[in-house]
């Protein structure tokens, strides 16, 4: 993803207009981005159109999100019925990766994932909802929302380069993951707390990533879906660790 000439300044690597960039260390979204080229001279104008896509498809995604969520709590899915919808939205992403490019079909991706999404979220917001413990879920909701946009906002403006860190959020991803296996068999409160802390930290880290990445993006309705995408994923798993620590220091479980 990194062109390794030390003359180049351009975070996200020098690929000419229209080239694509992979970002093999990311995990949402593994479209091929296009990339503006160094000192392009209108980058600031097809950055603001771009993020300016992606904010508005990011707010139709979560709620669609939400659409699917209150659906999975009226269905009350089983345990059966959970796995079915995770691995129809794993099949769904890969088929957005793959069909990207289509107009219509893209956008009819995005949002299926997205409810698809929301509706696995359902037995969890239910066992929130039925212990009477809905407003964790808010002080989650309200601080997910306000980190996210902080972050958002300081990724945006500031001349601090956060391109080199995906490769270490990506092994931390991996790092979640293996810590979850382990988690399996080693029940305790201090290492889950420790792990959710780490996955805020990880999570943030990927909003900085992203955010600042569509600066270099070109304005194009594939680098927006892939993008919130990314950004999705990303905005939901840091709610879900910040739910956790919430949970945790309430004595939930």
């Amino acid at each position: 993803m990194f062109n390794q000439n030390p003359r180049n300044n351009y975070p996200y690597g020098n690929n000419p207009y229209g080239n694509n960039n992979r970002g093999n260390n990311s995990f949402g979204s593994q479209y091929q981005y296009q990339t503006l080229p160094y000192g392009y001279p209108e980058t600031a104008v097809s950055a603001s159109g771009l993020i300016g896509k992606v904010m508005g498809l990011l707010a139709f995604s979560f709620i669609f999100a939400t659409l699917g969520t209150l659906v999975g709590v009226t269905m009350s899915l089983s345990t059966g019925s959970y796995w079915v919808v995770a691995i129809a939205g794993f099949v769904v992403l890969i088929a957005l990766n793959l069909l990207i490019q289509k107009p219509g079909i893209n956008l009819f991706l995005l949002y299926l994932f997205t409810f698809l999404e929301g509706l696995a979220l359902g037995p969890l917001v239910s066992i929130y909802l039925s212990s009477g413990l809905g407003n964790i879920l808010g002080q989650a909701f309200v601080i997910t929302a306000l980190t996210s946009l902080g972050l958002g906002l300081y990724a945006w403006t500031t001349k601090r380069d956060f391109s080199r860190i995906g490769d270490y959020l990506f092994f931390g991803v991996i790092l979640l993951l293996v810590t979850g296996l382990i988690g399996i068999f080693f029940h305790s409160t201090l290492f889950t707390l420790l792990v959710s802390f780490v996955g805020v930290a990880i999570f943030s880290g990927y909003v900085l990533f992203y955010v600042q990445r569509a600066k270099y993006m070109a304005d194009t309705l594939p680098n927006a879906i892939g993008l919130t995408v990314s950004l999705f994923i990303t905005v939901l798993n840091l709610f879900l660790y910040i739910l956790r620590i919430l949970s945790i220091m309430r004595d939930d479980r």
